[in-house]
């Protein structure tokens, strides 16, 4: 097998704990999401993996996450199967082939220059899937896209990296170039932004917050006026928490009950 040698550091090596979590995940005995693209990309890359000390429930939180988005998203593609699906930040995940959108679909995944190279030898191309290679703030990056069709847009571990002002001008684009749809993305509240700037993988990497946490779902609609907020997933009362080790759960199930930490991540949904 050809190992692919990398060297990434700041926002771009979260990715690859992202990536490590989900294969952890998949390969488990009852994995909450199934990732065989996830398994053997992490098979093929040359990188010493335990520097980002991935633990069983950082797995299990990055694998909740895609769980859900990915729910959404099939959803969305369920009432919509010829809709423009943009995936923004998307790194190494591997969404267009759990989901598996129907042929009516197009998909774009965009990320930075040498996150889609490596894309480009990791994954197989697969019909109406396309790669754009530009960071998510670069204004052209949305000439490559047809604007003539309904849009599901997702933005999975992104917008903690952004500015209010990057994100602002990313969501206005967006709404402003397609003619509507969906977007769903994970985000921070204050009390999460400065929690996540401690957490293990962000300091081993080295990667910088962008400092703008989201404290209520209506501040995005006040912010960017052409989004309606639908729908919020917060993390602390799921099913899923059986997962994690025992003094975890605890912990969640006693901190579900105070809302500035039990929103500290969830997951937002908007229309447009």
């Amino acid at each position: 097998m050809t190992t692919e040698k990398i060297a990434l550091s700041g926002v771009q090596e979260t990715m690859l704990a992202t990536l490590y979590g989900k294969a952890m995940e998949s390969r488990s005995a009852d994995p909450i999401l199934v990732d065989e693209q996830a398994e053997q990309a992490v098979d093929r890359i040359d990188y010493d993996f335990s520097r980002l000390k991935v633990t069983r429930n950082t797995a299990v939180s990055a694998t909740v996450r895609s769980r859900y988005l990915d729910d959404w998203a099939r959803n969305a593609l369920a009432e919509l199967p010829d809709a423009t699906v943009l995936h923004l930040g998307c790194g190494l995940d591997s969404r267009v082939y759990r989901l598996d959108p129907p042929r009516t679909a197009r998909w774009y995944d965009v990320d930075y220059p040498d996150v889609i190279a490596l894309r480009r030898r990791l994954y197989p191309e697969r019909p109406g899937y396309h790669l754009i290679a530009s960071s998510v703030t670069d204004p052209g990056w949305l000439t490559e896209v047809p604007a003539d069709g309904f849009a599901v847009v997702i933005a999975e571990g992104l917008t903690m990296y952004l500015t209010q002002e990057e994100t602002r001008d990313l969501f206005e684009r967006l709404t402003h170039h397609l003619p509507g749809g969906v977007l769903m993305f994970d985000a921070w509240n204050s009390l999460g932004m400065r929690a996540g700037a401690r957490q293990g993988v962000i300091k081993a990497s080295g990667a910088k917050l962008g400092g703008w946490g989201i404290d209520h779902p209506h501040d995005v609609e006040a912010l960017v006026p052409g989004l309606a907020f639908v729908a919020e997933q917060t993390f602390f009362d799921i099913p899923e928490l059986d997962r994690y080790g025992r003094p975890v759960r605890l912990a969640c199930r006693a901190m579900n009950h105070i809302p500035a930490i039990r929103n500290m991540g969830r997951l937002l949904r908007y229309r447009f």
